[in-house]
């Protein structure tokens, strides 16, 4: 159940009538229902007055790596824009990377190809609310396609609209859209790897749902050689709020797993380990034990350089309390072996959307950089102009991280991604715009400048 202090005290009445509803409306009679008011007594007697959070760190030494932005055209065509994720990979065999940018408002997929002067986007192709894709050569013809989730519509509810689909790429150049799942609840992540061994191309499907849909999946290629792809579904786990799915062989046995991060009211990350013929093997390696805790991302990365994946998380989700909470932040969970992973706490940041780990100041150990998002319009009166919307994290030595700011006040970034955007050998930072169209670009590279003085926070 939730904790008391998820929510000030004001608050409770609130979160006890929507428990009811979820009561109500799930159709069952079987339990003995308490009056709403000593329910209400109950939590509020343990609540604070109101949620207080830190005030944002001074540094404990100046940045070693200078970081300067250069921030896309003003999107056309839209209001709002809402870059859902970034990724930096190769989407032409043989050349190199570009940015693939996926908008959830707009429904555009575009790509970039990332430069020091004001960049321009192009559009690849318009879905349903797409969230994330992945580069795969799905048909085996030696072009690299794209694998999309898409939510279906914009905002969350208990509907069969999401798809999986698959943007083929033509002899031209060009994408084809082809759905290859349709009926689904909202789409988040979807990663391919083969599962079962056959040498074709298999689809692990992060279905979130909302309240009453959402699952996790298994779509197995069953295409005869050399023919279409053709797709047969199964469900590994049955609860809705899976956000991410990545694919990894976390235990050497040459088959590809995945780990889930499952939000909603579970708010746990699982590993599911491939025992072949369909079958997973699932362990809880984390679980927040508070269905408020805002699960947001992970990402798989060796962070501690020991030879095994580790997971790097977040949580910062306020779009259904909208309230800014102490436990947002990022974590890494150390991968132990056996399924057992260590928890340490990293750094406190409201909104945390994003994490992503790389090499920030050259100097051999993984940094992380991350970004936040919330709404301007928060409960509670807090703040919203005081905490960082892009940090990183220095390695200065094993297990030990400083904090430094990037950009303060802008938190209106859902996605973000590393990379050597301009070829000098360091690690840039892109992050995604969240907003107005007129006021925030759906793109914002922050350029790696090496040794400098510390450079003047931005402050938006």
């Amino acid at each position: 159940m939730p904790l008391p202090g998820s929510f000030p005290k004001a608050a409770w009445l609130d979160e006890v009538q929507r428990g009811y509803e979820f009561y109500a409306d799930s159709g069952r009679n079987d339990l003995v229902v308490p009056r709403p008011e000593k329910v209400v007594t109950f939590f509020r007697s343990q609540a604070p007055d109101e949620i207080v959070l830190a005030s944002v760190p001074d540094e404990a030494s100046p940045s070693p790596v200078t970081f300067r932005p250069t921030r896309s055209a003003a999107a056309t065509g839209s209001e709002n824009i809402f870059v859902a994720s970034v990724r930096w990979d190769v989407l032409v065999t043989g050349e190199r990377p570009e940015l693939l940018v996926c908008d959830i408002w707009t429904g555009r997929i575009q790509t970039a190809r990332p430069n020091r002067d004001q960049m321009v986007l192009q559009p690849i192709a318009q879905l349903l609310n797409p969230p994330h894709a992945v580069p795969v050569d799905l048909d085996g013809d030696g072009r690299l396609d794209l694998v999309v989730a898409e939510l279906g519509r914009f905002l969350p509810d208990d509907h069969f609209e999401g798809r999986v689909t698959w943007l083929r790429r033509t002899v031209d150049g060009q994408f084809e859209p082809i759905v290859l799942q349709a009926g689904l609840g909202r789409v988040a992540d979807v990663e391919p790897a083969d599962f079962d061994g056959d040498g074709d191309v298999d689809l692990v499907v992060a279905e979130f749902g909302w309240h009453t849909t959402g699952r996790v999946l298994l779509l197995e290629n069953r295409a005869e050689a050399g023919g279409e792809p053709q797709f047969e579904v199964s469900v590994i786990d049955s609860r809705p709020g899976a956000i991410h799915v990545p694919v990894a062989d976390l235990n050497g046995d040459g088959r590809p797993d995945f780990v889930a991060l499952i939000s909603q009211e579970h708010e746990t990350v699982e590993v599911f380990l491939n025992e072949g013929n369909g079958r997973f093997l699932r362990h809880t390696v984390f679980n927040a034990g508070d269905p408020a805790f805002g699960s947001s991302g992970i990402q798989l990365v060796d962070l501690d350089g020991d030879g095994d994946l580790d997971v790097l998380h977040t949580s910062g989700d306020t779009f259904d309390s909208f309230y800014l909470k102490p436990n947002h932040g990022i974590r890494w969970l150390e991968n132990r072996g056996d399924a057992l992973f260590d928890l340490h706490e990293l750094a406190a940041m409201p909104g945390a959307h994003r994490a992503v780990a790389g090499d920030l100041d050259g100097d051999g150990d993984l940094d992380i950089a991350a970004c936040a998002l919330f709404p301007r319009e928060l409960r509670g009166g807090q703040p919203t102009d005081r905490f960082d919307g892009v940090l990183w994290l220095e390695q200065t030595t094993p297990r030990k991280f400083i904090r430094h700011g990037i950009e303060r006040g802008n938190c209106n970034h859902a996605a973000l991604e590393l990379g050597d955007f301009d070829a000098d050998g360091d690690l840039d930072i892109a992050v995604g715009g969240f907003g107005n169209a007129t006021t925030q670009p759906e793109l914002t590279l922050w350029w790696n400048e090496g040794p400098g003085d510390e450079p003047r926070r931005e402050k938006r």
